[in-house]
């Protein structure tokens, strides 16, 4: 079931001058619940520009966004409750990190909702303990964490709030290989925990095809492809068309295909690629 959609978005930068762009061309997405979905597209795709409609920061020219079927600009509460419903994380987390303490960053949303001072502060534990920080940073001042701390501090924030949609823009960007995979666990772990639906922008297909269920590709302001991570995945010389390309384990999965060393589905991560390998010597196939 739909829990968030767009409907027809247009939106342009720039109106009215010489340097006008569309950003958003007719735009129409749903997004189910309980999905992870990927958002991927090359440089100035509209990706950002789409992730900022989602929870209201940015209106669009025309078209609607609706969550549970109800227009968040239908009133000023609607609106108002999209912003707690749909939690938007930016790609650099030091733009929404603000506050003396740790602990003031992941309460001013739950404090922002009238929340007792109990809930509050049950919910900054929580949510620090589920990004695996410990209770020695609620009292650090936010700008003394190293990157990888600061995003995990931001995502806490915006979780603390426990939107029915986690949105991250580019969160893995940045982060060394242990802190990327530590993120990437963080997020699954995010959606089978709770049931939300996570959207992210990434430019890694690597770290889509590990997480995501669903992924959406644009192009020029507009949706270019969307499907399950097969089904986009599979279409690699569309995706070459587009400025992107298949994860370099498939690239190499297929080669074994083609040489008959391997069978079965096409593989997108490493594990995916060592099961089918292992299962294909437990059939008896070539593979060496």
């Amino acid at each position: 079931m739909s829990v968030l959609s767009v409907q027809n978005l247009i939106y342009g930068y720039s109106k009215g001058t010489p340097f006008e762009k569309g950003a958003l061309k007719d735009v129409t997405l749903s997004f189910d619940e309980g999905d992870i979905v990927a958002v991927i597209g090359h440089t100035g795709s509209g990706k950002s520009t789409l992730l900022q409609h989602l929870n209201g920061l940015i209106k669009p020219d025309s078209g609607d966004v609706l969550l549970d079927g109800v227009s968040i600009y239908s009133s000023k509460e609607s609106l108002r409750q999209c912003r707690f419903n749909v939690g938007l994380c930016f790609q650099y987390p030091e733009q929404q990190l603000f506050e003396s303490t740790v602990y003031n960053d992941i309460a001013f949303g739950p404090t922002n909702m009238k929340l007792s001072k109990d809930e509050i502060d049950k919910r900054v534990r929580e949510s620090l303990a589920f990004v695996n920080l410990t209770e020695d940073y609620l009292d650090k001042s936010p700008f003394d964490l190293s990157g990888g701390e600061k995003r995990r501090v931001a995502i806490a924030g915006v979780i603390s709030m426990r939107p029915k949609v986690l949105i991250l823009d580019e969160p893995t960007a940045g982060l060394d290989p242990i802190g990327k995979k530590n993120l990437l666990k963080l997020i699954k772990d995010y959606n089978e925990t709770t049931g939300s639906t996570v959207i992210f922008v990434s430019h890694n297909m690597d770290d889509v095809a590990a997480v995501a269920d669903k992924v959406i590709v644009m192009s020029e302001g507009r949706v270019a492809m969307e499907g399950t991570v097969d089904e986009v995945y599979s279409q690699g010389e569309r995706l070459s068309q587009l400025g992107l390309d298949i994860p370099e384990i498939t690239s190499v999965f297929l080669a074994l295909k083609r040489e008959g060393f391997v069978t079965g589905n096409t593989a997108y991560t490493v594990e995916g690629a060592v099961e089918a390998i292992l299962k294909t010597l437990r059939e008896g196939g070539n593979a060496e």
